[in-house]
């Protein structure tokens, strides 16, 4: 199956195109990305698209290092809801490895990989699962992963060194420059070298239950390989859900198929689509009421709901109760 990435990794196109004096619109277009994607925080696009698109810009425009530029404009919140998870975990390298876990819910194009076999050099290792030039998507990649270090770090955190596979046609000031450390290229792989401290370092202001519950949420989304069609869909509205965006039409684009065909497979499966997310709707208002911690008003949110009040409105219809009342109810049971 092809690999897809959100349109989150675009951040940046389009202002730095402009700055180098160029209209990024005809180069969205020779890679059929329609512009209006890019403000979609969940839209997804072939993974190959970004990557030529980005050495296209590259050759085209006389920017060797765009790439790096672009990354200047990226950092951890690019990943979306994988981003609440890091910086919700305990520790740095707890973050990094929930990073490595769930990235397949960014793109399944990239392959990250915590290599711990030297105990103070650890290593993130960054592979882009397609062949061809790559460079300039490398090197983005390589950017966003030092910038996130600086955001789970501090902002003085710099790597021990920079490897890049492959060669470059920039002089290697460019990326000390860019990560404020040593870099060599014609390495055996694309890493941050990192030190046993850094995995080490506490994450301020982390949320273990606000963890706990993203995960929790993120694992049932993140499911791999699924090939059934009434799957697909529920992966897809529990992910647009918090978005606010969960609409048939939107699913139906997603998937890569008219509204009224996608209407036609549920109707045979003796399912609508409003059925279909009022009942995930009513299941995840069970799983985020029973915890604790988490205000109505955010559950309210994460469901989709605009206002608090609609999602009492659909509490009494559910369990003809307030939420209030449900999550106690569900606190005593436990």
């Amino acid at each position: 199956m092809e690999p897809f990435i959100r349109t989150t990794s675009f951040g940046g196109f389009r202002e730095l195109v402009g700055q180098l004096g160029h209209d990024p619109a005809p180069l969205l277009a020779r890679f059929r990305v329609r512009p209006e994607l890019l403000d979609d925080e969940d839209a997804r696009v072939p993974f190959r698209s970004l990557i030529g698109l980005l050495e296209c810009a590259a050759d085209e425009l006389d920017c060797a290092d765009f790439g790096l530029r672009m990354a200047e404009y990226q950092n951890l919140a690019v990943l979306g809801p994988i981003a609440l998870i890091a910086r919700n975990a305990e520790t740095v390298g707890h973050a990094l490895s929930e990073i490595i876990r769930f990235i397949g819910y960014h793109s399944s194009g990239i392959q990250l990989d915590l290599d711990r076999s030297e105990p103070e050099a650890p290593r993130l290792v960054i592979e882009l699962r397609m062949p061809g030039p790559q460079r300039q998507m490398v090197e983005l990649a390589l950017g966003v992963a030092h910038n996130t270090m600086k955001m789970l770090c501090g902002p003085t955190f710099s790597a021990r060194a920079v490897l890049l596979s492959g060669t470059s046609p920039l002089p290697l000031a460019r990326y000390r420059r860019y990560f404020a450390s040593e870099a060599y290229t014609g390495q055996a792989c694309n890493a941050l070298v990192l030190t046993g401290r850094h995995l080490e370092q506490h994450i301020e202001r982390h949320d273990p239950s606000l963890h706990r519950t993203l995960v929790q949420y993120l694992s049932q989304v993140h499911l791999q390989g699924s090939t059934d069609l009434l799957e697909q869909v529920r992966r897809l509205v529990l992910r647009l859900l918090p978005t606010q965006q969960c609409r048939l039409l939107l699913v139906a684009e997603q998937l890569g198929l008219h509204e009224r065909t996608l209407q036609r497979h549920l109707a045979e499966q003796a399912r609508t689509f409003e059925e279909l997310v009022e009942e995930i709707r009513r299941e995840r208002a069970d799983f985020y009421l029973a915890e604790r911690d988490i205000p109505l008003s955010q559950i309210a949110g994460m469901l989709g709901y605009s206002e608090q009040s609609v999602f009492n409105r659909a509490c009494r219809r559910w369990f003809d109760m307030t939420p209030g009342a449900r999550r106690k109810a569900l606190l005593a049971q436990r």
